[in-house]
């Protein structure tokens, strides 16, 4: 077989092919894998043009005997059987030239037309995912009733992101805002990131069953049984009062404390 030149958003792809079949390629699959590997075991490599590359230019490696022998006794090489020599072929679609991006500033059209080349080019390796249960809406209103039939799907944050929150994706969740109670704080429809938390520390926005009604306020202890129920938006909603010897052990449960949110803001 001819030398194989591949990018590293190639070989990104190459190992992510691989893994697909079940098969593991023992490649990198990010970015900064891909490169540390590449000057431990200085790999050859040149410089090529690149639209979405650093400087407008990337590196393309060639891929050692070695690597090559390797996948060939994992019955990979026809991820490369693409000719003379050519690169992987990324999983995204070719597309047509995108149209002349309306209402968009001059100076930033051509971000929008070198969109997918630069998408390419960036590291997925540090991003992770965080359950959002999109059916849930923590009520910022007068009480929303609890559905425990969960519509999961995946939130994606890059991993640096729970480094500075100083928590652990894996225990965060999402959820949707009902209503305007916590407003201007938090924004009817919008998006919750909540840290898993079943009891109150200080306070702060929490996400709690109240019977049955899932809420979204603010929580402040007046005592060891009483809490102080706060909406953000005062002017309409006035202070509660919750005194937990009034209820059953099962009727109060704190869920999640308030990390981060997004919305679209009036």
């Amino acid at each position: 077989m001819n030398k194989v030149k591949l990018s590293v958003a190639e070989i990104i792809e190459l190992a992510k092919q691989a893994k697909d079949r079940g098969i593991d390629p023992n490649l990198p699959s990010s970015k900064p894998g891909v490169i540390d590997r590449a000057e431990r075991e200085e790999w050859e490599y040149e410089i090529a043009p690149s639209r979405g590359g650093k400087n407008g230019v990337k590196k393309v490696y060639t891929l050692p005997s070695y690597v090559i022998e390797e996948l060939s006794q994992k019955g990979l090489l026809h991820l490369l059987d693409k000719g003379d020599a050519a690169p992987v072929a990324p999983r995204r679609k070719q597309s047509a030239p995108r149209p002349v991006a309306v209402g968009v500033p001059d100076s930033m059209r051509s971000m929008v037309a070198e969109y997918d080349d630069w998408a390419a080019e960036q590291d997925t390796g540090t991003i992770v995912p965080v359950r959002y249960h999109v059916n849930v809406f923590g009520s910022a209103g007068n009480g929303y009733i609890f559905n425990e039939s969960l519509e999961t799907q995946a939130m994606w944050f890059r991993a640096s992101f729970f480094d500075v929150l100083g928590v652990k994706p894996e225990k965060c969740f999402c959820t949707r805002v009902k209503g305007d109670s916590m407003y201007p704080t938090l924004i009817d429809r919008g998006t919750v990131l909540w840290q898993m938390q079943d009891r109150y520390t200080v306070e702060g926005i929490y996400l709690f069953r109240q019977v049955e009604e899932l809420r979204i306020k603010r929580l402040q202890r007046v005592n060891a049984h009483t809490f102080r129920i706060i909406s953000d938006n005062r002017d309409m909603f006035p202070v509660e009062t919750l005194d937990l010897r009034e209820m059953q052990d099962y009727e109060f449960e704190i869920y999640g404390k308030y990390l981060w949110d997004c919305a679209i803001r009036p």
